[in-house]
C-alpha cells in the first residue's frame, strides 16, 4: 500500500532545538505536546534510545559517538540552537520508579544525572549552545513537565 503524506518541512534545513529522550512509547505523545506547547519548539531533531541520557554517564564510548553525530548533524547541518535532555519517571534504565525508595529520592536521581549528562556535554558542545534540562514525573491529570534550572 502506498499512501502520500504532506510534509511542508522538506525544503528546511534549520531547526532550533535538538532532544535527547527515552524511546519508551508511554511518554511520546505527551512529550511533544510539552515540547510543542510548553517550550515552544514545533520542530526538532530526536535521538531517542532506551535510557536517553543515562548511557551518555556510563562510560562505555557512547557519549563520544553521540556528541558527533550532534555536532555533524544537529549543529553543522540543522543549525539548532538548543539541545533538550529529557528524562521520564519509571524509567527502565534505572529499574523503574520501583527501584527507588520515594517518588522523592526518584527525582533527585533524576536531577542529579540531568545535570551530570549537562556538563559531560556541555564540556564537548560548543558554549554557544543552550542545554535545557527537564524530565516527567505523575500527576493527578497525566504527567507534570519539570524544567531545572
Amino acid at each position: 500500500m502506498n499512501k502520500i503524506v504532506p510534509n511542508d518541512n522538506l525544503s528546511k534545513h534549520d531547526c532550533p532545538l535538538a532532544v535527547i529522550k527515552c524511546v519508551d512509547f508511554r511518554f511520546r505523545e505527551a512529550d511533544q505536546e510539552f515540547i510543542a506547547s510548553g517550550l515552544g519548539f514545533k520542530d526538532f531533531d530526536l535521538y531517542a534510545w532506551p535510557g536517553a541520557g543515562k548511557e551518555i554517564l556510563n562510560g562505555n564510548g557512547f557519549k563520544k559517538t553521540f556528541v558527533e553525530k550532534i555536532v555533524n548533524v544537529s549543529i553543522n547541518l540543522h543549525h539548532i540552537k538548543k539541545l533538550l535532555l529529557l528524562w521520564h519517571h519509571d524509567c527502565g534504565a534505572y529499574g523503574g520508579s520501583k527501584n527507588f525508595a520515594s517518588a522523592v529520592a526518584e527525582e533527585e536521581t533524576y536531577q542529579k544525572d540531568l545535570r551530570a549528562a549537562k556538563d559531560m556535554l556541555a564540556a564537548e558542545l560548543p558554549a554557544e549552545l543552550e542545554i535545557i534540562m527537564a524530565y516527567s514525573k505523575t500527576a493527578p491529570q497525566g504527567l507534570e513537565y519539570v524544567v531545572i534550572e
